[in-house]
């Protein structure tokens, strides 16, 4: 438990499902004010009623791709609850398909609520932020991908734009450093999102066949990135700034030549 997340004011967008979802809950539970976003109410809605406290939490059914978006979060945030603490910029958009056959509507879309919106975001969290008093005026976190640090077959959109949302991180945190404002990246390995289970399904063998080829042999939890974050938002996280942090349970750690058949020549 982090006691001094509570009663600190967090914004999540993509709350809806997956990551978001988690996040969401595990904030929650520390006793954080609420004030999440995402394009489908439906989903936002069952998001905020699996919390611990959904009194304490508010939704906004927005397109985070859309430049006023961010801005009427942060000030939902401060009607409701009087300040801003942590920004989560969550949200994405994955079209998949090879470079030379991506589509210029496919390319903005994807940059458009990935890297525009998480930009829109970390612009409307600051503002905010400098209202907070102390050392430790604001944590923004931003969710980019593994798929940000090399080359995925079909991912060639969204690899860019999370690759873009590592050095924005990085800047964003050297610009607002001793505004105690702090800035850092998760870069997730495989996690069972829904997204990520339905192109697993696809794969040789299903999602047991794919989870096979990883590391640790199992896709990484939601709740585990969340974890990741609480400690980000946390003030135990308060010397770290501009860092990006693999949440991927090994994945990274290895390189992707072909594997060797370790039983050979004993």
């Amino acid at each position: 438990m982090y006691k001094d997340l509570e009663a600190r004011v967090a914004v999540i967008t993509g709350a809806g499902s997956g990551i978001g979802r988690a996040c969401a809950l595990r904030l929650s539970q520390e006793g954080c004010r609420l004030v999440l976003n995402d394009i489908d109410a439906a989903s936002l809605e069952a998001t905020r009623a699996l919390l611990v406290a959904p009194d304490l939490a508010v939704g906004l059914v927005a397109d985070i791709g859309a430049p006023e978006t961010a801005d009427e979060l942060a000030a939902l945030a401060l009607q409701s609850f009087g300040a801003l603490h942590v920004w989560v910029n969550n949200a994405a958009l994955v079209r998949w398909g090879q470079v030379a056959d991506c589509r210029n509507d496919d390319w903005d879309a994807v940059f458009r609520v990935t890297l525009d919106g998480a930009f829109y975001g970390i612009r409307s969290a600051i503002h905010a932020m400098r209202g907070n008093q102390g050392p430790d005026r604001g944590s923004v976190i931003n969710i980019a991908s593994g798929a940000a640090l090399a080359g995925e077959e079909g991912l060639g959109a969204y690899g860019a734009a999370k690759a873009a949302l590592v050095n924005l991180t990085r800047t964003t945190a050297v610009e607002h450093a001793r505004e105690g404002i702090r800035c850092n990246v998760l870069l997730p390995g495989p996690i069972a999102t829904p997204g990520m289970l339905a192109a697993a399904t696809q794969a040789p063998g299903g999602v047991a066949g794919w989870e096979a080829q990883t590391v640790p042999g199992r896709m990484g939890q939601p709740e585990e990135i969340a974890n990741a974050v609480c400690f980000l938002a946390s003030s135990q996280a308060s010397y770290i700034n501009g860092a990006s942090l693999s949440v991927d349970g090994g994945v990274s750690a290895r390189t992707n030549s072909p594997r060797f058949n370790q039983t050979a020549g004993r």
